[in-house]
């Protein structure tokens, strides 16, 4: 998923679900049979990689933040391609 895709469904949801954008406060990934929300964000060549991180924790503010610096780059979670998103209870989950 490119990240300017990812950005124009936020966009939409926003208008909906994410209406209540303060209570989706967090990004998530599959870690094992669990969410986790313990990533960092970076950035490589037309890549924008989240990686597991014990001590830190990504927002929907920042991964915003770096969605709009790189638009056409892809996402991914460690080496997987992120093919879509869904609301979670705090936030959002790439998968």
């Amino acid at each position: 998923m490119k990240a300017k895709d990812l950005l124009t469904a936020i966009q939409i949801d926003a208008a909906g679900e994410l209406k209540k954008l303060s209570s989706y406060t967090y990004v998530f990934v599959k870690d094992g049979d669990k969410q986790t929300n313990h990533l960092r964000i970076k950035t490589e060549e037309s890549k924008i990689i989240l990686q597991k991180q014990q001590n830190q924790v990504l927002t929907l503010n920042e991964l915003i933040k770096v969605l709009n610096t790189a638009k056409e780059s892809e996402i991914y979670v460690e080496d997987e391609l992120v093919f879509g998103y869904k609301l979670v209870k705090q936030g959002i989950s790439l998968g």
